[in-house]
């Protein structure tokens, strides 16, 4: 039984490294300076799929023949071979999303602006709300809760205004996130008076007070929306559109919430 764990050869995997070359370059690094009799022997592992992997692994640049006869094979270095494998993978985006942004000005438009589409999951918001801020070129109005205030990272430096509600005092989030043109309010403070007609639909919504803090949407260029009810549920959902009707509600609603609530930056 070998000493590699489970871990280690999971994550130089995901660095490129196919599952054999990850257990022959441990095992090298583990030996320094071995034959390849030792290595399969430690790994349990066929002699072909271990003399192929060292063959690939050698032109990689990550082991090095130290001695021809018997041959004497080294792991280059961790340090070394980690960055070299890291290069090849910043190489590969760098490429990758060259070709990518290309493709995306070429690509042919299927979407209708009047589909409302659907959100389902965690990773889809997730994904959904991190697309959103990047895209955003114009303006960004955003209603969020606290553990989505780090998605406004997404905006620093960017030289567009951001009026951003958020569910506490807090006049250190546009210096925090690098905002140049934000005005932050804080929903606590709202004032519905002149709302009052409805606020007894409002409280009878079968959601529980605690979780209007978690409230979130977001509007960016006066063109596309996402929408996170603060519901209770086992999954996350919401929708997202670019539908004029609706971005037009959006808007008036924002600007509804952005007249009643109080402004804490700047003062």
């Amino acid at each position: 039984m070998n000493n590699l764990s489970t871990s280690l050869i999971e994550s130089l995997k995901t660095l490129g490294l196919t599952e054999y070359e990850a257990k022959v370059y441990s095992a090298l690094v583990l030996f320094d300076r071995t034959e390849v009799k030792q290595v399969y022997e430690y790994l349990d592992a066929p002699k072909p799929s271990v003399y192929q992997s060292l063959k690939t692994l050698m032109d990689k640049g990550l082991v090095q023949v130290v001695n021809v006869k018997p041959a004497i094979y080294r792991a280059t270095p961790p340090k070394i071979a980690l960055k070299h494998m890291m290069e090849i993978h910043k190489n590969a985006e760098e490429t990758a999303l060259e070709e990518l942004e290309e493709l995306e000005r070429m690509s042919v438009q299927t979407e209708t602006p009047d589909v409302l589409w659907t959100l389902y999951g965690d990773e889809s918001i997730e994904h959904s709300i991190e697309e959103l801020f990047t895209k955003a070129n114009m303006s960004v109005k955003a209603i969020l809760p606290d553990t989505h205030l780090h998605y406004l990272e997404l905006l620093r430096d960017k030289d567009i205004p951001a009026d951003v509600i958020v569910f506490r005092e807090d006049m250190t989030i546009p210096e925090k996130y690098g905002l140049k043109h934000a005005k932050v309010y804080n929903a606590v403070d709202i004032d519905l008076t002149d709302l009052a007609p409805f606020a007894k639909y409002i409280s009878n919504l079968p959601i529980p007070m605690e979780n209007y803090k978690k409230f979130l949407m977001i509007l960016i260029d006066s063109e596309e929306f996402i929408y996170i009810p603060p519901m209770p549920a086992t999954v996350r959902s919401g929708i997202t559109s670019r539908n004029p009707f609706i971005i037009g509600l959006i808007s008036l609603v924002f600007q509804a919430l952005l007249d009643r609530t109080p402004i804490i930056y700047p003062k």
